[in-house]
């Protein structure tokens, strides 16, 4: 299984919920208006929420997918 790190600027984030659909697994909507990682840690140092871990083949897929789909470009995944 893959090692990876999503990076999620929260700040960016508009509400499209694209990724949400991409990915339903890891992403929620908030009250807000706007996505969650789910599971993951803020990072003060760069000012992002992440989640790191092992995942299996068709969550990285899942991921990626949000990746792709978020309009504001606000997910990064590192393979670590």
């Amino acid at each position: 299984m893959p090692k990876a790190k999503i990076i999620f600027n929260r700040e960016r984030c508009i509400g499209a919920a694209a990724c949400v659909a991409a990915c339903p697994k890891f992403w929620q909507l908030k009250e807000d208006g706007k996505s969650e990682l789910l599971g993951s840690r803020y990072n003060s140092k760069i000012s992002r929420y992440e989640l790191e871990g092992e995942l299996a083949e068709d969550d990285l897929q899942c991921l990626k997918e949000a990746v792709n789909v978020c309009p504001v470009q606000a997910i990064n995944i590192e393979l670590i």
